[in-house]
């Protein structure tokens, strides 16, 4: 299939053939079919592509843990399958075309392929990460390689942070009258977005969200740690680390990566875990890491962790090797095409800078002004036909967990770039 880049906000929650439920679940965070179909079509222009076709076959998508989060409509053109689009239908969500993809096979093509070989006649299709499909069967969720995972009680999108501010946008857009009938009222807004991308299905976590610092316990001799052989590993988890509490935002933006392609690391435990062990491979000092040993460390990650799972201190396998270097944009529009062509490839980047300003304003580091770097991960990027342009990060904070940050608030930039490598 061929995927569209550009104008996309990736969660890809896409429901196959067999014997699904009919009808989505009835929750208050879910939007009606009526409303997903008018915004749908209003937000077709920004699609050219699709001039001509129409929008068919609504397809309900879920999440892992059951709560409806987006309609599939196949995108037919002089009676052919050119592609599909994806559209939220869970207040929590941006109300947006949140996917688009263009070709003959949709995402529940593939799917169909998924649940024929594993034999599954019951199931709704789910979504995990990147473009990392499931289905969901009962209490389990199979992904893409058949892998069979619990249900989970609850999966959080991180953009459902911004959850308040999303149901007031959706207020904004429609108003139910009865049961049936749906007025859609179209804004006027100042500037229009000419690109939007958003990787849905990174974590969001914060070193308020850690566990404790000051255990009495040394840390295993540096400036090597990769090569270090004893054990001595205790605090790694959720037990007290030899630090201070705060574990480092370059560890903590590193982990928050890791987490998205290796879902088996992303319970609270194991969350713990990949964040004390990049703290070991970043060689990062209290919560200070340089930023030319992030990428380094995101590079010794796989050795470190399959040490640790030979050792019995995790019993977790990592399934990713992590290849990753350092760019230094000379300005500002070099940064944004460097975030622009990995978030488009669905690869989540960290950068380092100096400064930066959310675009409500609200959230801004460092809070005391310009000198220290902050590292966040980036998971998106949007523009406006003003000329504006900002990035999505997740800011290793918990207030809030994740910004937009104005492109032109951020001074000395440095960027690391990951590329995953499937080890089985």
């Amino acid at each position: 299939m061929n995927w569209k880049a550009p104008v996309v906000l990736l969660i890809g929650l896409f429901l196959l053939g067999g014997v699904v439920t009919a009808a989505p679940v009835e929750k208050p965070e879910a939007v009606p079919l009526a409303t997903v179909k008018a915004l749908a079509l209003r937000e077709l222009h920004k699609f050219p592509e699709f001039n001509g076709a129409i929008p068919t076959n609504p397809t309900p998508l879920y999440f892992p843990d059951g709560r409806l989060a987006a309609y599939e409509f196949r995108m037919v053109k002089n009676g052919k399958t050119i592609g599909y689009i994806i559209v939220s239908a869970n207040r929590n969500l941006p109300p947006a075309i949140l996917e688009a993809g263009f070709g003959e096979k949709t995402p529940s093509d593939l799917m169909k392929e998924l649940a024929a070989r594993k034999g599954v006649k019951n199931y709704r299709l789910t979504y995990f990460g990147g473009l990392s499909y499931g289905l969901l069967a009962g209490d389990k969720v199979v992904d893409m390689k058949g892998g069979e995972y619990k249900k989970p009680s609850r999966y959080t999108l991180s953009l459902e942070v911004d959850a308040i501010r999303n149901q007031k946008e959706w207020k904004s857009l429609w108003t139910e009258k009865a049961h049936t009938s749906v007025e859609v009222r179209y804004p006027t807004l100042l500037a229009s977005a000419v690109e939007y991308k958003v990787i849905l299905t990174v974590p969001a976590w914060s070193w308020q969200d850690s566990d404790e610092g000051g255990a009495d316990n040394g840390l295993p001799p540096t400036p090597h740690p990769i090569e270090v052989t004893e054990l001595g590993y205790d605090y790694v988890g959720p037990d007290p680390d030899p630090w201070e509490k705060d574990d480092g935002c370059a560890p903590i933006s590193g982990a928050m990566i890791v987490g998205y392609y290796e879902l088996q690391y992303r319970d609270s435990w194991y969350r713990e875990a990949v964040i004390d062990i990049l703290h070991i491979t970043m060689d990062t000092q209290g919560k200070e890491t340089s930023y030319q040993n992030i990428a380094l460390g995101m590079k010794r990650f796989y050795e470190k962790a399959v040490e640790l799972y030979n050792s019995g201190i995790i019993s977790r396998k990592p399934r990713y090797d992590y290849d990753s270097f350092t760019l230094y944009p000379s300005n500002n529009l070099q940064l944004y095409t460097y975030i622009k062509s990995e978030i488009n490839m669905n690869r989540p980047t960290i950068l380092t800078s100096t400064h930066g300003v959310s675009e409500d304003g609200n959230f801004e580091w460092p809070s005391q002004g310009l000198g220290n770097y902050h590292t966040v991960a980036v998971t998106g990027y949007k523009a406006f036909d003003d000329g504006s342009k900002y990035i999505y990060v997740h800011t290793t904070e918990n207030s809030p967990y994740a910004a937009w940050i104005q492109l032109e608030s951020i001074t000395n930039p440095v960027l690391t770039i990951v590329r995953p490598i499937y080890k089985g």
